[in-house]
Protein backbone atom coordinates (compact mmCIF):
# COMPACT_ATOMS: atom_id res chain seq x y z
CA UNK A 1 0.00 0.00 0.00
CA UNK A 2 0.81 3.31 -1.39
CA UNK A 3 2.14 6.14 0.82
CA UNK A 4 1.84 8.91 -1.82
CA UNK A 5 -1.10 11.14 -1.26
CA UNK A 6 -0.13 13.09 -4.07
CA UNK A 7 -0.53 9.79 -6.29
CA UNK A 8 -3.28 8.86 -4.54
CA UNK A 9 -5.47 12.17 -5.09
CA UNK A 10 -4.73 12.48 -8.91
CA UNK A 11 -6.66 9.36 -9.01
CA UNK A 12 -9.26 10.75 -7.26
CA UNK A 13 -9.13 13.47 -9.57
CA UNK A 14 -9.55 10.59 -12.72
CA UNK A 15 -11.89 9.36 -11.30
CA UNK A 16 -14.27 12.28 -10.77
CA UNK A 17 -13.28 13.83 -14.21
CA UNK A 18 -14.66 10.28 -15.43
CA UNK A 19 -17.53 10.73 -13.85
CA UNK A 20 -18.14 14.43 -14.64
CA UNK A 21 -20.40 13.33 -18.00
CA UNK A 22 -22.65 10.97 -15.54
CA UNK A 23 -20.90 8.18 -16.78
CA UNK A 24 -17.75 6.34 -16.80
CA UNK A 25 -16.65 4.43 -19.56
CA UNK A 26 -14.82 1.13 -20.13
CA UNK A 27 -12.41 2.93 -21.78
CA UNK A 28 -11.82 5.87 -19.48
CA UNK A 29 -11.84 3.33 -16.27
CA UNK A 30 -8.87 1.42 -18.23
CA UNK A 31 -6.81 4.26 -18.45
CA UNK A 32 -7.59 5.32 -14.74
CA UNK A 33 -6.34 1.81 -14.06
CA UNK A 34 -3.62 2.09 -16.13
CA UNK A 35 -2.53 5.42 -14.89
CA UNK A 36 -2.76 4.23 -10.86
CA UNK A 37 -0.67 1.11 -11.98
CA UNK A 38 2.16 3.95 -13.38
CA UNK A 39 2.04 5.48 -9.83
CA UNK A 40 2.43 2.02 -8.16
CA UNK A 41 -0.91 1.89 -6.65
CA UNK A 42 -2.20 -1.42 -5.84
CA UNK A 43 -5.53 -2.87 -7.39
CA UNK A 44 -7.08 -2.70 -4.02
CA UNK A 45 -6.08 0.90 -3.42
CA UNK A 46 -7.96 1.63 -6.62
CA UNK A 47 -10.87 -0.06 -6.27
CA UNK A 48 -11.47 1.46 -2.56
CA UNK A 49 -10.70 4.71 -4.43
CA UNK A 50 -13.24 3.84 -7.03
CA UNK A 51 -15.74 2.90 -4.48
CA UNK A 52 -15.17 5.91 -1.92
CA UNK A 53 -13.59 9.10 -3.45
CA UNK A 54 -14.10 11.23 -0.49
CA UNK A 55 -12.05 8.89 1.58
CA UNK A 56 -8.45 10.61 -0.01
CA UNK A 57 -7.70 14.44 0.26
CA UNK A 58 -5.97 16.12 -2.97
CA UNK A 59 -2.70 17.00 -2.26
CA UNK A 60 -1.13 18.66 -5.64
CA UNK A 61 2.04 18.04 -7.02
CA UNK A 62 4.84 20.60 -6.57
CA UNK A 63 7.53 19.60 -9.15
CA UNK A 64 6.59 21.23 -12.80
CA UNK A 65 7.12 17.76 -14.35
CA UNK A 66 4.34 15.75 -12.02
CA UNK A 67 2.29 18.76 -12.64
CA UNK A 68 2.54 18.45 -16.22
CA UNK A 69 2.18 14.51 -16.12
CA UNK A 70 -1.01 15.11 -14.37
CA UNK A 71 -2.54 17.63 -16.49
CA UNK A 72 -1.78 15.63 -19.29
CA UNK A 73 -3.68 12.59 -17.97
CA UNK A 74 -6.67 14.63 -17.14
CA UNK A 75 -7.02 15.66 -21.20
CA UNK A 76 -5.82 12.48 -22.15
CA UNK A 77 -9.10 10.86 -19.85
CA UNK A 78 -11.08 13.41 -20.66
CA UNK A 79 -10.70 12.87 -24.84
CA UNK A 80 -10.34 8.98 -24.37
CA UNK A 81 -14.02 8.52 -25.25
CA UNK A 82 -13.75 10.66 -28.22
CA UNK A 83 -16.66 12.86 -26.16
CA UNK A 84 -15.61 15.87 -24.14
CA UNK A 85 -18.54 17.01 -22.02
CA UNK A 86 -18.41 20.56 -21.12
CA UNK A 87 -18.45 19.54 -17.05
CA UNK A 88 -15.04 17.41 -18.16
CA UNK A 89 -13.43 20.68 -20.11
CA UNK A 90 -14.34 22.92 -17.45
CA UNK A 91 -12.76 20.63 -14.30
CA UNK A 92 -9.48 19.81 -16.75
CA UNK A 93 -9.54 24.02 -16.89
CA UNK A 94 -9.48 24.30 -13.13
CA UNK A 95 -7.53 21.75 -12.47
CA UNK A 96 -5.36 23.31 -14.16
CA UNK A 97 -5.04 27.08 -12.73
CA UNK A 98 -4.74 25.18 -9.59
CA UNK A 99 -1.82 23.75 -11.19
CA UNK A 100 -0.81 27.50 -11.92
CA UNK A 101 -1.48 27.60 -15.55
CA UNK A 102 -3.21 29.35 -17.62
CA UNK A 103 -6.39 27.70 -18.79
CA UNK A 104 -5.54 27.60 -22.59
CA UNK A 105 -3.26 24.75 -21.78
CA UNK A 106 -5.71 22.74 -22.14
CA UNK A 107 -6.51 23.36 -25.40
CA UNK A 108 -3.29 23.12 -26.64
CA UNK A 109 -3.16 19.48 -24.96
CA UNK A 110 -6.30 18.55 -26.40
CA UNK A 111 -4.59 19.43 -29.53
CA UNK A 112 -1.71 17.56 -29.32
CA UNK A 113 -3.49 14.50 -28.07
CA UNK A 114 -5.99 14.60 -31.17
CA UNK A 115 -2.20 14.98 -33.24
CA UNK A 116 -1.08 11.96 -31.28
CA UNK A 117 -4.01 9.94 -31.79
CA UNK A 118 -4.36 10.23 -35.54
CA UNK A 119 -0.85 9.13 -36.40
Amino acid sequence: MTDNKKQLGQIKNLIMLALADGKATESELALIASIASREQLSQEELDNLIDNPDSVSIELPEDEETKKRYLTDMVALMAIDGDMDDNEVAMCKVYAITLGYDPSVVENLVLDIAECLTK
